[in-house]
């Protein structure tokens, strides 16, 4: 139209500057990346490949040479087989679109031919989801790396850019040596020896406590929510995959309520494409209701190991102790609230307490054996039970704590009420500093040596902080 030689770069451009100008937010959406990206690699790495055996093998690893930043940005995990995979996914995905495009239109016309074209539209799509699939079964089929920053991917782009110069000058395969570099300087994560950290994950109502061990173990304490949806597919599992855990080593099931296990068995059910679970760790057996009966049934269904872990009983990693403080298999307590497992955590002079929904009689038992066991203990941390109910958190609980610190995970506007105002006043009396997710979001704790440091990941502060 302008007389102007047309080129892909130009027009690749002014591609993504009419999509920008006409929704501006595609800018922060990974679909745009993804697309523009795939392009951007075939016209600069497809000149380079002709004349070379297995070009769409080649044409395929360029693209995702190109788009792996991005993937790992956007989904924290990277499919090692893809470039198998492209080989009859693309080429096809050309003739799925004619296809689909002359079946739709045939239809108006000729309905039965239309019918068939687009019959053929399925059978391409069942290949696809069937390929999908078969690669997923094959060993390692999944790379968790966890989400780049921003200068790990200018520092990738940076390398893979000097890769294309030297090509271009050279001609020479040594370049690709460089390659590796921007591997490492992406997806190395550095992880610090002697560092704990614990995540209060903002999950609405209910419960979800992320600890990474200071040699890097992963556990999970609870994983549910009675108001948001699909809590452990949409909210627990990004957050992990982002963390770069692939595996939980082993998960806490503190009792058996909705709010505290309906992300656990999401979790269990998506494993091989999800997050993997070593073993799931239980109550005492006495106190099993049936929602824990099934639980645990469901998980070695899917083969995970079934602990369950008793009073006294402990996990350690190097420092760090993970210790059960009830309930004991021999006290008399109703399956429910009451029969919560509560885990102590340790790691040098840093201690949390995790209660669960622990009320009632679960609660006086609790602080007596607090009272025994740990008279000079100063909890810098607990995890306000029940999410902060009036049933729970009493007068001569807290005497035997004084934490430092209150987490409590409620969601906002729940109809509970939860946290309760007279909980507040008690937390308030005793000298602690409230840390709800109602207000912060996710609370994240992270302990090196001595020093603890305490981030949210809501900007502005809330009433109770």
């Amino acid at each position: 139209m302008t007389g102007r030689h047309y080129d892909p770069p130009t027009a690749l451009g002014f591609s993504a500057a009419v999509v920008l100008l006409w929704r501006p937010l595609y800018l922060c959406d990974g679909g745009f990346w993804l697309s523009f990206g795939a392009v951007l690699a075939m016209i600069l790495f497809l000149p380079e490949f002709r004349g070379l055996p297995f070009q769409g093998f080649l044409a395929s690893l360029s693209v995702n040479l190109m788009l792996f930043p991005i993937i790992l940005y956007y989904f924290y995990e990277f499919p090692i087989y893809s470039t198998i995979l492209n080989l009859w996914v693309v080429p096809l995905s050309s003739a799925l679109l004619a296809l689909g495009m002359a079946g739709s239109l045939t239809c108006f016309l000729f309905p039965w031919a239309g019918e068939g074209i687009l019959k053929i539209c399925a059978w391409i799509l069942t290949l696809f989801e069937r390929s999908c699939l078969f690669m997923l079964e094959l060993p390692g089929s999944r790379w968790v790396a966890g989400r780049p920053g921003g200068v790990r991917i200018g520092l990738y782009f940076g390398i893979l850019l000097l890769i294309y110069v030297l090509w271009k000058r050279w001609k020479k395969v040594w370049p690709l040596c460089l390659y590796g570099i921007g591997i490492c300087l992406l997806v190395y994560r550095p992880f610090d020896t002697g560092t704990l950290s614990a995540v209060v994950l903002d999950v609405g109502q209910g419960d979800c406590i992320f600890i990474r061990g200071p040699e890097g173990g992963a556990y999970l304490v609870d994983a549910g929510s009675s108001d948001v949806g699909n809590v452990g597919q949409y909210r627990i599992e990004p957050f992990l995959k982002s963390e770069g855990v692939g595996k939980l080593d082993y998960v806490w099931v503190t009792h058996g309520d909705e709010d505290h296990i309906g992300g656990i068995l999401e979790l269990l059910e998506r494993q091989n494409i999800g997050v993997k679970i070593g073993a799931l760790v239980l109550p005492p057996r006495e106190v099993w209701d049936e929602k824990l009966e099934n639980l645990g049934r469901t998980a070695r269904s899917f083969g995970t190991d079934v602990l369950v872990m008793g009073e006294g009983e402990k996990i350690r990693e190097g420092e760090l102790i993970l210790t059960c403080l009830g309930p004991g298999e021999r006290e008399r307590i109703s399956p429910g609230n009451e029969a919560s497992l509560v885990l102590a955590v340790q790691y040098g002079a840093f201690d949390m307490l995790l209660t669960g929904d622990v009320e009632g009689k679960g609660e006086t038992l609790l602080t007596r054996k607090l009272l025994e066991a740990y008279p000079d203990t100063e909890w810098e941390v607990l995890k306000v039970a029940h999410h902060g109910s009036k049933t729970s958190t009493g007068e001569a609980f807290l005497q035997a704590v004084r934490p430092g610190y209150a987490c409590i995970s409620a969601g906002r506007g729940n109809r509970y009420g939860h946290p309760h105002e007279e909980t507040l006043e008690r937390l308030g009396a005793y000298g602690a500093t409230v840390l709800s997710t109602q207000n912060l979001g996710a609370v994240m704790i992270q302990v090196v040596e001595f020093e603890m440091k305490i981030q949210y990941t809501m900007k502005e502060a809330g009433a109770y902080l």
